[in-house]
């Protein structure tokens, strides 16, 4: 089996990360916000494409404001804009990172079950051969398998 990651947190920089993290959480939690996916779905949404129309619109929304009718808030819709600037330059790099953690931890895992799945079967190749504490080994892990749960699961449910 091939190892391709092997990651470990001093003790130390696991206290650090959980400090930028709860420093970052700190400062952000109370002023961003939360929407439900069909909120999310039904809104317009302002992409890389969109951002020069967005800006060059405030801009006329600025220059001519006796044009605006009273339900645009110009200096409201610059917040807005400029919050996306910002927010974006924290996002990018952020959400790289993420993906990364992502990557990583399905590498790991993938790694991990892996070597469970060939440790199962040597112990239940061990049972077969009579080796001591090999049977109750494979039969604990047998009824740790995901799979064998799931299919129990699905049998009780057609049974109900």
């Amino acid at each position: 089996m091939e190892n391709r990651i092997s990651l470990q947190l001093s003790e130390e920089e696991k206290t650090q990360l959980n400090g930028h993290i709860e420093g970052i959480v700190a400062i952000l939690e109370s002023k961003l916000h939360t929407l439900l996916p069909e909120e999310k779905r039904d809104l317009p949404k302002m992409g890389d494409k969109t951002v020069a129309f967005v800006e060059k619109a405030l801009e006329y929304g600025e220059q001519y404001p006796g044009y605006m009718p009273n339900f645009i808030d110009v200096p409201e819709a610059r917040i807005d804009f400029e919050t996306v600037r910002l927010l974006r330059k924290f996002n990018t790099p952020l959400a790289r990172l993420t993906t990364e953690i992502d990557d990583t931890m399905t590498l790991a895992g993938s790694e991990a079950y892996s070597a469970a799945l060939s440790i199962y079967k040597v112990l239940k190749n061990a049972a077969s051969m009579g080796q001591p504490g090999a049977k109750e080994a494979a039969i604990e892990l047998k009824n740790r398998f995901p799979r064998a749960r799931k299919k129990t699961e699905k049998v009780e449910e057609l049974s109900e």
